[in-house]
């Protein structure tokens, strides 16, 4: 399998926003910029994520999902407070490939499965949110909340539930660029044969590096793309000169 860059996009459910460790949001720029600007860097696929949909009890924005399927042409997954098949299917409908499931695919598990006999098990990504000082304990709700789920016994479960991806992020490495949660990685990726992708605290192509080899599949990143000089292109030209597979630009 190559080795996977995408760009995480996050909003606030109108603009597309920066946040740390699950918080502390503010407005870095617009949905349709930032869409054309990765339609033109020739990108994996991308990640874009409603912050606020599930504090506020919505669900992504089908008119964002709709500007980003009419600038890109590469696959783009979305997540935010989506409950329901219905929730999925609108998203589909809209232009998305895939769909982010996090607190919904943990607190109603048949929700994998139900989505992923319509859509296929390549549609459906399954976020698991941890903690720096307890990385068992899975969050829920943006990571304002523990759920009653753990690492070690949920983990094994999604590949038989129809999940196709775990989105894997770490609440207290979110937005700081210092570097990612390699325990973690490196735990579920003895627990599961499904590819990971690695979010959460990527800050250099070393630190890209490192998860990859502690089991990741695929390295996802927003503010390193957004407030330094490093690029998706830069990152994957890297990683193919360390041997990893990656995509032909």
């Amino acid at each position: 399998m190559k080795v996977r860059v995408i760009p995480t996009i996050l909003t606030d459910g109108t603009t597309v926003v920066k946040g740390e460790q699950f918080n502390n949001w503010r407005t870095v720029g617009s949905a349709e910029a930032i869409a054309k600007l990765y339609a033109r860097r020739n990108v994996d696929e991308l990640l874009f994520l409603d912050v606020n949909a599930r504090r506020f009890g919505g669900t992504i924005s089908e008119e964002l999902i709709r500007i980003f399927s009419d600038v890109l042409d590469i696959p783009f997954a979305v997540g935010g407070g989506i409950d329901t098949y219905e929730d999925a299917a609108r998203c589909f409908r809209n232009g998305a490939e895939k769909v982010v499931l996090g607190s919904s695919a943990i607190e109603n598990p048949n929700l994998i499965t139900e989505i992923a006999s319509g859509f296929g098990s390549q549609a459906v990504i399954i976020s698991l949110d941890v903690r720096e000082n307890n990385s068992n304990e899975l969050m829920i709700h943006s990571g304002q909340r523990a759920s009653a789920e753990v690492l070690e016994t949920f983990a094994p479960k999604i590949e038989g539930l129809g999940g196709g991806e775990i989105l894997l992020q770490n609440v207290e490495k979110d937005g700081l660029m210092k570097g990612m949660d390699l325990k973690s990685i490196e735990a579920v990726a003895k627990m599961t044969n499904l590819p990971i992708i690695a979010s959460s605290g990527c800050g250099s192509v070393d630190d890209a590096m490192s998860a990859l080899r502690s089991g990741a599949s695929a390295i996802a990143a927003g503010a390193v793309f957004q407030f330094t000089q490093l690029t998706p292109l830069i990152v994957r030209e890297k990683l193919r000169e360390a041997n990893f597979q990656t995509r032909v630009c």
